[in-house]
């Protein structure tokens, strides 16, 4: 009888717990990870219609690039001690220069990983028209989404990439497609010895789904 009131009052505190976790729309930029506890999500679909596989080709240039997502990851951060729960995007990526020689290839990589931030793709900042970098044929309520970018054999480097998703039209044979542009985020310190030339780039590009 001991055990099976212990078992009750364990799953009655999981319950209300779980209750008391406020749930708050990604897109929310007063709150973003500001609330102890709460559980950041894709209310709107902006990361789920990201999923899949996207391929750009210009003669013998060529990426590819696979995003998956991952519902309500705990995020933890020690400065400052905080943590919550969030939808989050994670992917890898193949590069293929204009000459035809294959620079980066992670593809095998992206279901070996269990934690988002462990991937060469990660992150689902929304963003809206008026955010850096701006948008003016963006629609009032279109959103953006912004990831983190590594280049695997070059760490030292850290990029952005924005994301704008375009749902294409099956009656005229227009495909699904997104248009991203991946730029460095933040002055890097270059090992010694080490290239500092960046290698993925992209001004901005479109990626057919498929």
């Amino acid at each position: 009888m001991r055990i099976l009131i212990l078992i009750a009052i364990t799953i009655l505190t999981f319950l209300l717990c779980k209750a008391q976790q406020p749930v708050i729309a990604l897109f929310n930029g007063s709150d973003y990870l500001e609330t102890e506890n709460a559980y950041y999500k894709d209310t709107d679909g902006d990361l789920a219609k990201l999923i899949g596989t996207w391929q750009y080709t210009n003669g013998n240039e060529s990426l590819k690039i696979i995003l998956k997502m991952k519902s309500q990851n705990l995020t933890e951060f020690t400065i400052p001690n905080f943590s919550c729960y969030e939808d989050i995007l994670y992917g890898e990526f193949k590069y293929i220069n204009q000459n035809g020689l294959q620079i980066i290839n992670s593809t095998n990589q992206i279901d070996l990983n269990q934690d988002p931030y462990e991937h060469s793709i990660y992150g689902g900042y929304l963003i809206d028209n008026n955010d850096l970098p701006t948008c003016n044929d963006c629609g009032d309520n279109e959103r953006r989404v912004k990831v983190v970018v590594k280049d695997p054999l070059r760490p030292y480097f850290d990029y952005d990439m924005i994301i704008r998703h375009f749902p294409g039209e099956a009656l005229f044979d227009i495909p699904e497609q997104i248009i991203i542009k991946i730029k460095r985020s933040a002055t890097a310190i270059v090992p010694e010895g080490q290239p500092d030339n960046d290698r993925i780039t992209f001004d901005e590009i479109t990626l057919n789904k498929q």
